[in-house]
């Protein structure tokens, strides 16, 4: 169907539901086939059970006494016809015997094979030969033909389907119909109805041909369509009147977009100037911030044809206000007028903390506003329309704006007095960036300082200014790293200082700390190059690296600073192993072998030193420690 500019439609409701009703009734089918089977299954089962059940009362005595007698043919005719039923697969009879091998019969149906879906019964045959006297004579076991079941069972199945089938044709059939009679007619109607309706058209109701005692979904839907076409109707109206009244306006709105056209370009235009200039601004290095600002002030000055522009800054103390830039067009290099004490301002603070902005016409209005020497100080340069700007933020004063423009300008027009406010924000977020640049400036040359001297500090003993442990642990590692790469000999010398402790106890801690660093400047003085390394590692104990150098080498090194500590003559009463001062060292040489780390080479020059010191101090001992080749 298709209706004024609708699509046709691709697929009814009613189709749609028939199609879903049919696929329920396909589920469901599904369902009850595959219980009903079970059931049909089940019950085919118990029938052929059943059966067999009746076949062994049957031939129950019957066999029994054929077997008592032992008669041979009349076992092979009962057998033959019990094989002949119908749902009987396979019969095997049994016969015991106790002077011989068990005799069995067995018959099978044609293409009968051996299944676990078929029942089996098993029957002990018992023939009482006399009264109260009983004899097990054989076995009989009859086992059930699959092949019956399932020919019960496809033909119970065939029906079932058949059943559902039609029943789910029929049910869609009804719904169809139903759905058609009662539903797909009326939404046509309705559907043709809102095709023919057009703004002339929208006042015809919707009138459904049906019963109307019927109060139903349809029924709410006739209601709002109608109520929706009186509101479209009466909007449409709306629209109209609404229509009348632009067109009386349009006229009028057109002259007033010319006129604030040109309002807004020179209102961009003003927004332009200040974005280029705050641009600047935030470029601008930090020793000629000052100057840019200035720069700013007279472009934003020339844009206004301002014939004077002045910015008063506090002093340092706040005492007064300075001239911090004063432009004129004849002369931009006006010599800084004397500053005007804070109490001098009178009108000027007053007006602008609240207005922020004050606009005069004339430089005569301006007298009558301010105080004389506030008026004296603007009144240098003759002006006409003029304009002061307060730079206050967070109880910060950053100074005064003054613009004035030549005589005979006595009007300011909107996109100056924007011009204006944004310059005067301009200026003032300046001065607090300059502000905070400084301040940044100055902390980070502070940390710069610290950071420096927590450097120096980290890496070196107070005490003494040698490297430090920490220090000692950096380079150790890089050394020990760079003779493995390049299989240049590398030796450590432990040095410590005899019976320090009782140096401490006899003289005080005081003289210790004099002893400890006339020692460390002497074993200083005493290492000739620049890349060895001397650093205190404990208490009296200090360490001296000393790369690519050899065990002969590094033992003139340990002589020269042992005899530079002795050369000190500090007196030691309380030593053993002098009357001075004297130090022991234990020297060791790295030779590659299979030591992977430093530590091997330190336990190696701590050991030498032990056995310096048991050998009576005030010497050097060596020792010679291994790591792995070099694979260069």
């Amino acid at each position: 169907m298709q209706t004024g500019d609708t699509k046709p439609l691709r697929q009814s409701l009613g189709i749609r539901l028939v199609l879903v009703t049919l696929g329920f009734c396909f589920v469901f089918t599904l369902l009850t086939v595959g219980v009903r089977t079970y059931s049909a299954w089940n019950e085919a089962w118990s029938a052929m059970d059943a059966d067999l059940s009746l076949l062994e009362k049957v031939y129950r005595q019957t066999l029994s006494k054929a077997i008592w007698d032992m008669d041979r043919d009349s076992l092979h005719t009962h057998v033959e016809s019990t094989a002949q039923v119908a749902v009987v697969g396979r019969i095997t009879l049994k016969i015991h015997s106790q002077n011989r091998t068990p005799e069995i019969f067995e018959r099978s149906a044609e293409g009968w094979q051996a299944s676990s879906l078929a029942p089996t019964r098993r029957l002990d045959l018992v023939y009482e030969p006399f009264p109260g006297g009983t004899e097990s004579v054989g076995e009989l076991t009859l086992m059930g033909d699959e092949r019956v079941l399932w020919a019960r069972l496809r033909g119970e199945v065939k029906n079932i389907v058949i059943t559902q089938l039609l029943q789910s044709l029929l049910l869609a059939g009804l719904i169809m119909l139903m759905f058609s009679r009662t539903v797909t007619v009326h939404v046509q109607h309705i559907a043709q109805h809102l095709g023919r309706l057009t703004p002339d058209t929208m006042r015809q109701t919707l009138r459904l041909v049906r019963d109307p005692r019927h109060h139903d979904e349809l029924t709410l839907l006739e209601s709002g369509v109608n109520e929706l076409q009186g509101k479209l109707a009466d909007h449409l109206a709306q629209l109209g009147q609404y229509e009348k009244e632009l067109g009386a306006h349009r006229d009028h709105l057109a002259d007033m977009v010319l006129e604030r056209t040109g309002e807004l370009e020179s209102l961009t235009e003003a927004q332009q100037l200040v974005l280029g200039l705050s641009n600047r601004l935030i470029h601008a290095p930090h020793e000629s911030f000052g100057a840019c600002q200035q720069a700013c002030l007279s472009e934003v000055a020339q844009r206004l044809g301002a014939n004077h522009a002045l910015w008063l800054v506090p002093a340092k103390d706040h005492s007064a206000f300075r001239v911090f830039y004063d432009w004129r067009p004849e002369n931009s290099d006006t010599a800084l007028q004397h500053p005007l004490p804070v109490d001098a301002w009178t009108q000027v603070p007053a007006r602008l903390a609240r207005e922020e902005l004050l606009f005069f016409f004339s430089q005569a209005e301006m007298g009558r506003s301010l105080s004389p020497q506030e008026a004296a100080l603007f009144s240098v340069q003759p002006v006409g329309a003029c304009a002061l700007a307060l730079l206050h933020s967070d109880g910060e004063d950053y100074g005064v704006l003054f613009i004035g423009k030549p005589l005979g300008q006595g009007e300011w027009p909107p996109e100056d007095r924007a011009l204006l406010a944004m310059t005067a924000q301009l200026l003032l977020h300046s001065v607090r960036h300059q502000s905070q640049l400084i301040n940044i400036l100055a902390t980070q040359e502070a940390l710069r300082a610290a950071n420096r001297q927590l450097e120096v500090l980290s890496r070196h003993d107070p005490l003494t200014g040698l490297s430090n442990r920490r220090h000692f642990d950096e380079i150790k590692e890089d050394e020990f790293q760079r003779a493995l790469r390049s299989g240049k000999p590398l030796s450590l010398l432990i040095c410590d200082i005899d019976y320090f402790k009782a140096f401490n106890d006899h003289y005080g801690h005081a003289t210790g700390d004099q002893c400890l660093r006339a020692v460390a400047h002497a074993m200083n003085a005493a290492i000739a190059r620049s890349g060895d390394a001397l650093a205190r590692i404990g208490g009296e104990e200090f360490a001296i690296l000393l790369p690519a150098t050899s065990e002969a080498a590094a033992m003139r090194v340990a002589e020269r600073v042992r005899l530079a500590v002795a050369e000190l003559h500090i007196a030691h009463e309380a030593s053993k192993a002098g009357a001075t001062v004297t130090i022991t060292i234990g020297l060791a040489q790295l030779r590659f072998g299979r030591i992977t780390h430093f530590d091997a080479l330190f336990e190696a020059a701590d050991q030498a030193l032990y056995r310096a010191k048991g050998n009576g101090r005030n010497r050097v001992e060596s020792s010679i420690a291994s790591a792995p080749q070099s694979v260069n």
